[in-house]
C-alpha cells in the first residue's frame, strides 16, 4: 500500500491524559487540542461532539505501509491503555486524492454504491444502510445525481454535506476523499485491513476508469461462507422461488445480508430475479449460467483486493451473519 492517508479515531472508555500518556509511552508524538480541523504534523486529541463520553485521536499525514504500522502502533496502546468504543464512535480514513480526477471519482462512488451491501454485511448493524446520520448510503446520490457533475467542484456541490460513508467535501478542504462507514475501534487488525481494502478499492476504480481490466487478486467466491452459500444456493434450487423473510428466518440474517448473500450467488454464476410473492419479496431461481457468472465475477468486490484482506472480511460477514 503506497497512498498516503489520515485517520480519525473516535474513542471512549479512557479521558485525554490517560490517552496521552499512552501514546507518548510508545513515542509516539500527541498533543491535545481544541476542535480543530486543521492537518497537523503531530497526532492530535480533539473533541467531537457526536461521540458520546468520548474524543476523537486524530493522524497527521500518513504514508503507505509504514502509516499503517505506526496507526497500529496508536491502536494497541489505546487498547492497552483501556480504551474502548461505543456506537456513537466511528473510523474514519481519509486518502490523498491529488492523482484522482472526475472520472476517477465517479468510479469510486459508483463501485461503493454497487457493492454497499457487500460491504454493509460486514459492518455492525449501526453502520448500515442509512441507520446512521453521520455516514449515510450513498446509493441515493449516486442514482440520482453523479452523472450530474462536469467537475470535481461541481460533484462536491452535488453532495451538500459529508455524512455519508464515502465523503467529497473534504476534496476542498484537505485534497482528500474520506471514508466514514468502519465502525470505531482500537483493534490494530481491523484499522490495517480497512486501510489497505480502501487503498485498493481505490487504486482498481483508477485502473478501470483509465480503460485497464479489472485485477482478480482475491477469488471472487467467498471461502469463508461457502457453507453457507452452498445451503442458500440448495434451497433455491430445491424450491426455485425463496421468499427474503423466508432467507433471513432460516439463517437468522438481517433483510441487508440476505440480499448481499443473493448478489454473491449471482456473481457465482446463478440467474436469480427479484420478484413479489403475494407482495412480499421474494427471489425466482432460474437457473446457471457460466456466462454471466464469468461477467459478474470481473465486477467483484474483492477485484483488485489482497487475499488476506479479502479472507479477514469475508469472515467477519460470516460471523456477523451469523450473530445477527
Amino acid at each position: 500500500m503506497e497512498r498516503r492517508f489520515g485517520i480519525e479515531m473516535e474513542i471512549a472508555g479512557i479521558n485525554r491524559e490517560t490517552a496521552s500518556s499512552a501514546l507518548r509511552a510508545v513515542n509516539i508524538n500527541i498533543v491535545s487540542e481544541d476542535y480543530n480541523h486543521a492537518t497537523r504534523n503531530h497526532w492530535k486529541i480533539v473533541s467531537d461532539a457526536s461521540v458520546r463520553n468520548g474524543f476523537e485521536i486524530v493522524s497527521p499525514i500518513l504514508d503507505g505501509e509504514a502509516g499503517i504500522a505506526e496507526a497500529e502502533i496508536v491502536a494497541r496502546a489505546l487498547d492497552d491503555a483501556g480504551a474502548t468504543v461505543n456506537s456513537s464512535c466511528g473510523l474514519h480514513v481519509h486518502f490523498d486524492a491529488s492523482d484522482l480526477n472526475l472520472g476517477h471519482l465517479k468510479a469510486i462512488m459508483r463501485r461503493y454504491a454497487a457493492h454497499e451491501c457487500e460491504i454493509d454485511a460486514f459492518m455492525p448493524r449501526s453502520r448500515r444502510g442509512n441507520e446512521n446520520r453521520y455516514c449515510k448510503s450513498i446509493c441515493g446520490f449516486v442514482r440520482g445525481l453523479l452523472d450530474n457533475a462536469t467537475s470535481i467542484q461541481n460533484l462536491v456541490e452535488l453532495q451538500h454535506d459529508r455524512y455519508f460513508k464515502v465523503n467529497l467535501q473534504s476534496l476542498g478542504r484537505h485534497g482528500t476523499i474520506e471514508f466514514r462507514q468502519h465502525s470505531g475501534t482500537v483493534n490494530a487488525a481491523k484499522i490495517a485491513n480497512w486501510v489497505r481494502f480502501l487503498a485498493a478499492f481505490i487504486d482498481e476504480c483508477k485502473r478501470v476508469a483509465d480503460g485497464h481490466a479489472a485485477v482478480q487478486s482475491a477469488p471472487a467466491a467467498l471461502p469463508a461462507l461457502s457453507s453457507v452459500q452452498a445451503r442458500l444456493a440448495q434451497m433455491f434450487a430445491s424450491q426455485g422461488v425463496v421468499r427474503l423473510d423466508e432467507m433471513c428466518a432460516a439463517f437468522g440474517w438481517l433483510d441487508i445480508t440476505a440480499r448481499a448473500a443473493v448478489t454473491r450467488l449471482r456473481k457465482a454464476g446463478m440467474e436469480i430475479t427479484a420478484i413479489k410473492v403475494d407482495g412480499v419479496a421474494a427471489y425466482k431461481f432460474n437457473g446457471h449460467t457460466t456466462e454471466a457468472g464469468a461477467a459478474n465475477a470481473a465486477e467483484s468486490l474483492w477485484n483488485g483486493i489482497a487475499e488476506a484482506v479479502a479472507l479477514f472480511y469475508q469472515r467477519r460477514a460470516a460471523v456477523l451473519a451469523v450473530a445477527a
